[in-house]
């Protein structure tokens, strides 16, 4: 087996942490999905290395064949230092964890945001079937973002928070958000607010995720109906406004809230027919084939890892 150029891909989530092993030409040697562990950077860091160790074990190969690491964290980051300056779900505020995991393994690592990882990711799958330079990956799961890429490049902005789409006013006077305001889209769409929109119009209703209140929308409840269109119109207008401000030729969508399929795309994509219908220019930038749900079993967090392993093969090597 030909070990010289092993990446190992990690999708750093509060709750989980997924890894991926691949070789020079991106065949599959490895994957594994481990509980993250956050109490204490030591612990995180522990939490990550037995992901390593598990896909590195799938292979039959040992820690000094990685050539490189790639890991995307939620929260702010310094891609040039590998410091997590704050990551709220992962106890994490100003640590180095890239440098961290680089003395563990004696490995360089890359770090960036985990929504650009995957949005990276993202870019690499759709050009599988078209040459594409640009797109926004936006995330619905327990918050939501979106990571930005235009003429092949990231773009992170100027203070490194471009795309934080969840916190734009979409209700004035709504919902408190986390981060102080009222009435962020994150407030109405993340899959923790469409689980309390459910609660509180039909408390008589359990239900503990997204996908619940998606499959009873299917199955006919007209509570859960009301909830997934307030939701479908609200993420139509977040995409309207990512391609009326960055013009990227595709919108992505992932994140756990996406995982109910054609029950989540279908309701966006007829909001997105009555903008068409409702405006030209509408209906030239946002057509039906510009929205792509990520396919389910794909995770464009590892393979963003990856990928940024693969964008800094011909440069210098990090320590």
């Amino acid at each position: 087996m030909q070990t010289a150029q092993l990446l190992v891909g990690l999708d750093v989530g509060g709750t989980k942490t997924a890894a991926l092993l691949v070789n020079a030409s991106g065949s599959v040697l490895g994957q594994a999905t481990v509980p993250t562990r956050t109490a204490t950077p030591d612990e995180l860091l522990d939490s990550i290395s037995q992901a390593i160790h598990l896909v590195l074990a799938q292979a039959q190969v040992t820690p000094p064949q990685i050539q490189r690491i790639g890991l995307g964290v939620p929260g702010q980051v310094d891609p040039a230092t590998g410091i997590v300056h704050l990551a709220v779900n992962l106890n994490l505020q100003n640590y180095p964890l890239g440098p961290a995991l680089s003395a563990r393994f004696k490995a360089p690592t890359f770090l960036e945001n985990d929504v650009r990882t995957a949005a990276i990711g993202a870019l690499a799958h759709v050009r599988q079937r078209e040459p594409v330079d640009s797109l926004a990956y936006v995330s619905i799961g327990t918050g939501l973002a979106a990571g930005v890429i235009l003429n092949g490049r990231l773009h992170r902005g100027h203070n490194g928070l471009a795309g934080e789409i969840g916190h734009m006013i979409a209700e004035s006077g709504g919902t408190l958000c986390n981060c102080g305001l009222h009435g962020c889209l994150e407030t109405i769409v993340a899959g923790p607010a469409i689980v309390r929109q459910m609660a509180e119009t039909e408390p008589e209703t359990v239900v503990r995720h997204a996908g619940d209140v998606y499959q009873a929308a299917v199955l006919g409840n007209q509570a859960a109906q009301k909830i997934v269109q307030r939701v479908s119109q609200q993420l139509s207008r977040a995409i309207q406004w990512l391609v009326m401000t960055y013009d990227v030729e595709k919108i992505v969508l992932g994140g756990g809230v996406t995982q109910s399929g054609d029950a989540f795309l279908a309701p966006i994509l007829q909001e997105l027919a009555c903008l068409r219908q409702q405006s030209t220019l509408a209906a030239a930038l946002l057509p039906d084939e510009k929205v792509h749900l990520i396919p389910a079993g794909f995770n464009p967090g590892v393979w963003g890892a990856i990928n940024l392993t693969k964008q800094t093969l011909s440069a210098p090597e990090k320590s």
